[in-house]
């Protein structure tokens, strides 16, 4: 399906199409979409699916792959994701406590640029921010199939279970977009518009951040999206999760091209 917006974007300073990224995310799609196969089996499926099969569903177009995804994952809530990947998050807590204390305050940040023209970052920003304050859940799992669960909690935080970048296992963290005195991704003074917080664990633990920053440039948005991880954590996983912000930021765009496009 064709985008109604152009999407330019750049890991690191390679500059990669469209295309390369929804290749990308339909790879990400079959791994899966195979996962709920294996772990719900037939019958599983089908009660979240009826008249659908993961077989369908993995020969069909990229965007009805992340259209079944997104209704499994909300058709099992809350408590059927945490079951579904209760090994994975085990797993994941424990690499994440280890990875902190190996990197002894050492960080790795994973960067990518977008640039859409004629759109509006300010609008974008609102439309991104109310995802949160409304507590859209499904606009913010929908955006890449990585994503399991992402909700506002009570405490004005934010749940996030994601598979983050090429990390083999989900995780399971808490952005605090309140703080961001552990962040040291630093603030470019160009870009106006800032979304940041620090990702926790749920007994305090810092073990990485965000700090998000647009502008308008000549009628376009440029975006510097940044992730903050602990400084042990391979290369590989820091470039594969390049690839996870450029799907996840290009699809909430093209969701939010209603509100943001300009022309």
């Amino acid at each position: 399906m064709d985008d109604p917006i152009e999407i330019r974007t750049f890991l690191g300073e390679e500059n990669v199409t469209r295309q390369q990224v929804r290749a990308w995310e339909a790879r990400r799609a079959e791994a899966v979409l195979e996962k709920f196969a294996a772990r719900l089996g037939r019958r599983g499926v089908a009660e979240l699916l009826p008249d659908f099969t993961i077989g369908r569903a993995l020969d069909a177009p990229l965007d009805v792959q992340r259209e079944a995804l997104t209704i499994m994952k909300t058709g099992l809530g809350h408590a059927g994701i945490y079951a579904l990947l209760k090994r994975e998050l085990a797993i994941s807590e424990r690499m994440s406590r280890v990875g902190v204390a190996a990197s002894r305050g050492r960080v790795k940040y994973s960067v990518i640029r977008l640039h859409v023209p004629h759109y509006s970052a300010q609008r974008f920003a609102d439309w991104f921010n109310n995802l949160t304050i409304s507590n859209a859940e499904v606009d913010m799992v929908d955006a890449t199939p990585d994503h399991y669960l992402l909700r506002g909690l009570p405490d004005g935080r934010q749940e996030v279970v994601e598979t983050t970048g090429g990390s083999p296992t989900a995780s399971r963290f808490l952005v605090d977009y309140t703080r961001t005195e552990a962040l040291t991704i630093p603030a470019d003074p160009d870009y106006p518009i800032q979304i940041a917080g620090q990702a926790v664990l749920d007994d305090g633990l810092v073990i990485g951040g965000v700090r998000h920053q647009f502008r308008d440039r000549d009628g376009a948005l440029e975006a510097l999206l940044t992730c903050q991880f602990p400084g042990s954590l391979p290369a590989r996983l820091i470039h594969q999760h390049q690839w996870h912000l450029a799907s996840e930021f290009s699809n909430w765009m093209v969701a939010a091209a209603p509100t943001a496009a300009t022309a």
